[in-house]
């Protein structure tokens, strides 16, 4: 049989753990302080009420109250002032699924008991620490986190300047290169024909091979002889019609303010059928080179590249995503190199901390 209890809070916490609390538990009622009066509300598919914490003794004094918050610190002391038997409070920590920072407080905290001015959380190392304060909830939070987390303790000693300015390449390979070589590898059938990329040939003669027909360079104002001609993705200038069945186009897009009037030079530059093979930088640092040359202007997310050439409507974006997770995030941006790493630490890709983006555009064949 559930049992019945009353939650104090309807927020994220509460939607967090939601199934768990409806299949464990039977809500007679919620306390908002957004609520002025009582009202019914359904939820979960049952109907209840919802009262201002004020009107706490309208329920039986016997029920257990759920504090759903993060912040239920407050809540706490709200309910206490108000008369409220401190033994009747429950944060539900240790409720699954855990909510952001739990799964720390699950492994190192065994149980929160609540009194009327100070609630005691007993860790798992057999110690008890009283808190009495939000502050010193947090400071006990901030313990608990640089025990999990060695890196916390790593991050406040270390130095405020890079290990390298220029990716970890004068002693390795630069990690955003790591994953722009996947990204092309795994689209190396469609470097072929007349292939197009930006400054030198590298990657065209990479993953091209005896695909490519025909290699073309372009530069926005340079006269060596790889160049075969000039050209502004941003203002049009010197840009040519339909000259390229692929465009190999990395890590460019940062440096150009005007990307939609980019995204139209980019279709012109295509053959009908072409593709344009697209990364930028995520969450990175600024190339020094770049930067005092041209100016940086945006880092991207993949939804970027879409909105980038939603006028266009001879191209199709086929293809978007990122690599990146936080430590090679955090390892790029502090200059280490793909050498530092081991191979696994590049096999998670999270979408929220993109270190590439990437592009795969079509233009339409007829």
């Amino acid at each position: 049989m559930k049992k019945d209890v009353i939650v104090f809070g309807m927020g994220k916490y509460l939607e967090w753990k939601k199934e768990t609390i409806l299949n464990e538990y039977n809500i007679v009622g919620f306390l908002d302080n957004k609520v002025k009066e009582c009202k019914s509300v359904s939820y979960g598919g049952m109907n209840t009420v919802i009262r201002n914490p004020a009107d706490i003794d309208s329920y039986d004094e016997n029920l257990s109250i759920f504090l759903t918050s993060a912040h239920f610190v407050d809540m706490w002391r709200q309910l206490c002032e108000a008369g409220v038997n401190p033994e009747r409070i429950v944060y539900p920590f240790n409720i699954h699924p855990f909510f952001e920072h739990e799964n720390i407080l699950h492994g190192q905290l065994e149980s929160i008991t609540f009194h009327e001015t100070f609630f005691e959380c007993k860790l798992k190392n057999d110690k008890t620490v009283s808190i009495t304060t939000e502050n010193e909830w947090r400071c006990l939070l901030r313990k608990l986190y640089r025990n999990k987390y060695a890196i916390v303790n790593s991050i406040s000693q270390m130095e405020t300047d890079p290990v390298s300015r220029y990716f970890g390449a004068e002693r390795g390979t630069p990690i955003d290169r790591y994953y722009i070589d996947q990204f092309l590898k795994s689209n190396q059938n469609l470097i072929c024909g007349d292939v197009l990329e930006i400054e030198d040939a590298l990657y065209t003669k990479t993953y091209g091979g005896s695909q490519v027909k025909n290699s073309i360079v372009m530069d926005v104002n340079a006269t060596s002889d790889n160049i075969t001609f000039n050209g502004n993705l941003e203002t049009g200038e010197g840009i040519k019609s339909e000259i390229a069945d692929c465009f190999i186009l990395t890590q460019t897009l940062m440096y150009i303010f005007d990307v939609k009037a980019a995204a139209h030079n980019i279709e012109k530059l295509l053959k009908k059928g072409g593709t344009a093979l697209i990364t930028c930088s995520g969450i990175s640092q600024n190339s020094v080179r770049c930067m005092d040359n041209y100016g940086c202007y945006f880092n991207f997310n993949a939804k970027a590249i879409e909105r980038m050439f939603e006028d266009e409507k001879n191209m199709k974006v086929v293809n978007t995503g990122s690599f990146g997770n936080v430590k090679t995030v955090s390892a790029h941006i502090n200059g280490l190199c793909f050498e530092d790493l081991s191979e696994s630490d590049f096999i998670p890709n999270d979408q929220y901390y993109p270190l590439i983006v990437y592009g795969v555009v079509k233009k339409d064949a007829e």
